[in-house]
Order: C-alpha cells, then sequence, then structure tokens
C-alpha cells in the first residue's frame, strides 16, 4: 500500500501542473481533494448531533482511529496520512464544529471544554466505543483533554504538535504575538496566507499559485469565526496564549499510551512542548521529526505513519 500511495501521489503531482493552467481554479481545488480521498480510501460521510451537522472521512478496516486537524484547517489534512494507516485502520478525520463543513455557528461557544463535550457526542452519534485518538494542534489540545475526561474511551492517545503545553517556550508565532503583530495563523490576504506556509512547513508541499490565492479567498471568508474561536481556544492576553485546560496539567495522571511527535522546526507552537509531556507523562513515547514543521503530517506523512505505526505494534 504505501508503495502504491507514494507512486499516485507523484502521478498526481504531475497531472495537476497540467491541469492548472486549464481548468477553474475551485474545480481543479475540489478535484485534487477528491483524488486524494480516493487515493487514501476514505469516504465522506455526515452525521446530525443536536444542532450540529457533521462532516467526517471514513476509510479502511482494523481498530477505529479518529482525527482532529488543528486551527483554521480541516479533515482533509490528514488525506496524505490516512493512506499509510487504511490497511491498519479504521481512520475516522472529523471536521470540528466551526471548520471545514462542519456547522459554523459564530453564536456558539468553542473553547476546549465545549468541543471535548462536542467531540464525546460525535462520536457517540457515529458508534464509537473505545477507539485511538489523534490531534494536531489545537486538534491535539482537544484530544488531550477528551482523554483525560474520558480514559475509558480511548485506547491510544497521538499528539501531534499539540496547543496546550504551558511550559513551552514560546514559539516564533507567539513571540510576534507578544510584539503586537496579529498571529500568522489567521491570514486575511494571499500575502499573509503565502508566509502562513513559512511557518508551517521546512518543505512546503506543492501548491500552484492559482490555488493559493483560491485558498486565501476561503480563509478570508471565516476570518470573523475564525477569530473568535482562535481567542476562545487560546484565551490570548497581552500576546501570550493562557489555556483553559493546560495538557501539562490534565494529562499529569493519564496512565494510557501515549505519542507526542512533533517537528524539530516547528515555528507555530515550540518543540520544547514534547520535553515538557515527557515529564508529566514519563511513559509517554517521543517522536521529534528531524527537519520537519508544525504539522508532520502533511510534510512527510509515510515517516509519520511510521512512527505511529511502531508505536501501536508496540503496544
Amino acid at each position: 500500500m504505501k508503495k502504491r500511495f507514494t507512486f499516485l501521489l507523484l502521478g498526481l503531482s504531475v497531472s495537476l501542473v497540467f491541469l492548472y493552467t486549464v481548468t477553474p481554479v475551485s474545480t481543479l481545488f475540489h478535484y485534487l481533494i477528491k483524488t486524494e480521498r480516493s487515493m487514501a480510501s476514505l469516504d465522506v460521510n455526515r452525521v446530525k448531533v443536536g444542532e450540529l451537522e457533521i462532516e467526517y472521512l471514513r476509510g479502511g478496516s482494523g481498530p477505529q482511529l479518529v482525527l482532529l486537524h488543528g486551527f483554521g484547517a480541516d479533515k482533509d489534512n490528514w488525506n496524505r496520512l490516512s493512506g499509510y494507516l487504511v490497511d491498519q485502520f479504521d481512520v475516522i478525520a472529523i471536521d470540528l464544529p466551526g471548520f471545514g463543513n462542519s456547522t459554523k455557528n459564530i453564536a456558539l461557544d468553542y473553547d476546549v471544554a465545549f468541543q471535548v463535550d462536542r467531540l464525546h457526542r460525535i462520536t457517540a452519534a457515529i458508534g464509537l466505543e473505545k477507539f485511538s485518538l489523534a490531534g494536531s494542534s489545537m486538534g491535539g489540545y482537544i484530544a488531550g483533554n477528551f482523554a483525560a475526561q474520558y480514559p475509558n474511551s480511548v485506547d491510544k492517545l497521538w499528539l501531534i504538535s499539540p496547543f496546550g503545553v504551558e511550559g513551552a517556550q514560546f514559539s516564533d508565532m507567539f513571540a510576534a504575538t507578544k510584539k503586537g503583530l496579529a498571529p500568522i495563523v489567521l491570514p486575511k490576504t494571499e500575502a499573509e496566507f503565502s508566509a502562513l506556509f513559512d511557518f508551517l512547513f521546512v518543505e512546503p508541499p506543492f501548491i500552484p499559485s492559482p490555488i493559493i490565492r483560491y485558498l486565501a479567498s476561503q480563509v478570508s471568508e471565516n476570518i470573523a469565526i475564525n477569530s473568535k474561536i482562535f481567542e476562545q481556544i487560546h484565551r490570548m492576553k497581552n500576546g501570550e496564549p493562557h489555556p483553559d485546560l493546560p495538557l501539562d496539567k490534565v494529562l499529569n495522571n493519564y496512565k494510557g499510551p501515549v505519542l507526542v511527535m512533533w517537528g524539530d522546526k516547528d515555528r507555530v507552537l515550540h518543540v520544547s512542548g514534547a520535553s515538557v509531556l515527557k515529564q508529566v507523562i514519563p511513559h509517554a513515547r517521543l517522536a521529534v521529526m528531524t527537519d520537519v514543521g508544525h504539522l508532520p503530517m502533511v510534510e512527510v506523512p509515510s515517516a509519520t505513519a511510521e512512527s505511529f505505526l511502531t508505536f501501536t505494534n508496540a503496544h
């Protein structure tokens, strides 16, 4: 599966170079996403949870693995990684409330306690009882708090450069916000969106400039709700984040298997968070990825999957 998936990704890149010169950008973008999903054997599903409509991707077979994206992202952040996991896991990548194609209601509260409660209701509505849980950045913050609150529901916990490690050093992003600059994860222009890629990746994936312009336009449409969610999750005071439920406190007595993964060149959330979590969770396994940025599952999906599979085989 791994060799086949890598070959298909290369083929897709070649096709993309040709297609973006002759196809409307929005059509091309949706074609690209559908192709990535298909290559990863993921299908789109929807479930109603009270007042919420939740969209998620699901595919594969084996133990259930729930994936939570980070701030400003969506379920498709997991497509490249999922292609390496669906042979061994029933992969479920959720659009968290406020993001992607799930309900976006600016009147709702989006702090971590509300999102954990919603995740509990979402997994129950999907029919999940015990599952492995992975989260990237904001998704890791939510995943860690979910595991602390519902430890019997989580088989293995996988935290990928999670937000919410209070004892971590300031990252480049938060050092900039401390000086009064706008958070780079809230881009308002195409130039700011392009700059975001420099923060997210060491080696950014190839994306043609017309698609970057299209993505930037989509971000600008959601700036109001994104700004609200950013404030409620990060609890910024004088340019510094003050998470309501820091992971280095809530996971202090967590006993389940934990994999903490971080890119050593992460500019969004400082890699020192990995060692802080290791002190709090001595039995956790650390995987610090060399020359990798904030999103290992996008930047180096094969190595990211291999690390998780090694971890699961050890448990």
